[in-house]
């Protein structure tokens, strides 16, 4: 009786939870919950702000939601890694009403813990409006990409996200966009170290800068046109980061996966490389005589036999016997090569067991 009364009562509570979340009144103002790629926290708990960048027009609204307490800080030298639905379940539980509000950003947060004399730092630090916080980071933001036109490819998409900012907002902000950068190594993408220069009336201040660097997945596209049953050779194709979208799912990220293959159509010059527009290379064709190997019980045999199919790699084909015109299954494994494994498999009613013959 104990245990049921038990049993109701955590359903009751958990019910009332989902209530609150459901039908909670819908914020004055939408806001947007932009998540960061990786964020370090220095207090016992991790916050909605620590995590993402809370986007509203109304500032009372937005510290309220960056206040907003998730879960404990992982231990010092740990890191967690959330995923947005999870920050969504748990913004839920914590009774905020997500209508109307959005997320965007990274699809998951990296959480560690600050060190101790990062801690003291930021607390010896005069703390920024958050207008400011957001322009600076921007403008940091936006230096660090053209630093990285310049010294590394001007013609890489670079994403950056830098951290918190709380240490040189004001003086960023004061100096607008006259930033001086250097620092990042190769390969120039995620975790990075920057050392900020800026200007200001007392002369030129130094901060160090942790950033992310992020470049969308490069996709092959044509450096020429390509005719139909063009056989794709690495100087036809090339890697573009640019040219990328995350709905574009049967692309090639590879130069080394599509060389060698053919096309299937006509493929005009700068055209992103579909799986759809190639197919393997034909081994063997219709018609001609290919070998036939099989391995059955240690005994490795070896015949001959007409193609009545084309064939790729890998791919199942009829060939005919060229002793006794029977017709059956092999897998292409070469260049005018095939194999069967055990007993072939007949394609028709021809007779079975004059299929393959010793070559001894």
């Amino acid at each position: 009786m104990d245990r049921a009364n038990g049993f109701r009562a955590k359903r009751a509570g958990l019910l009332a939870v989902i209530a609150a979340a459901v039908l909670a009144p819908a914020a004055a103002r939408p806001a947007e919950f932009r998540l960061r790629n990786r964020c370090l926290v220095v207090a016992p708990v991790v916050t909605l702000g620590d995590v993402a960048e809370v986007l509203t027009a109304d500032a009372n609204q937005g510290g309220q939601l960056a206040a907003v307490e998730l879960f404990p800080t992982p231990p010092a030298g740990r890191s967690r890694f959330v995923r947005q639905r999870e920050i969504e379940d748990l913004l839920l539980l914590r009774g905020v009403n997500l209508i109307g509000h959005r997320f965007s950003g990274a699809g998951q947060v990296e959480i560690g813990r600050a060190a101790q004399a990062e801690s003291e730092e930021a607390a010896l630090q005069p703390r920024a409006s958050t207008a400011v916080v957001r322009r600076a980071r921007r403008l940091v933001e936006e230096a660090i990409a053209g630093y990285l036109r310049e010294q590394v490819s001007r013609d890489e998409p670079w994403s950056v996200e830098v951290a918190n900012g709380a240490g040189w907002a004001e003086a960023v902000s004061a100096a607008g966009e006259n930033l001086q950068l250097s620092g990042g190594a190769p390969p120039w993408t995620g975790s990075q170290e920057f050392r900020l220069t800026v200007s200001s009336p007392g002369g030129p201040v130094t901060f160090d800068v942790r950033a992310t660097v992020v470049l969308p997945p490069a996709v092959a596209v044509t450096l020429r046109s390509l005719p139909r049953g063009a056989v794709i050779r690495p100087a036809d194709v090339a890697l573009r980061h640019d040219l990328y979208a995350g709905q574009q799912q049967d692309v090639f990220h590879s130069i080394d996966e599509l060389v060698g293959k053919d096309t299937n159509r006509a493929i005009p010059a700068g055209k992103v490389l579909e799986k759809a527009m190639v197919v393997a290379p034909v081994l063997i064709r219709r018609g001609q005589v290919v070998t036939v190997h099989a391995c059955r019980a240690g005994v490795r045999v070896r015949t001959t036999a007409r193609a009545r199919d084309n064939g790729s790699l890998g791919t199942l084909i009829a060939v005919e016997s060229l002793l006794d015109r029977t017709t059956y299954f092999a897998r292409v494994c070469g260049i005018r090569e095939a194999e069967v494994y055990a007993r072939a498999v007949s394609a028709g009613a021809g007779r079975s067991d004059k299929r393959l013959t010793h070559t001894n």
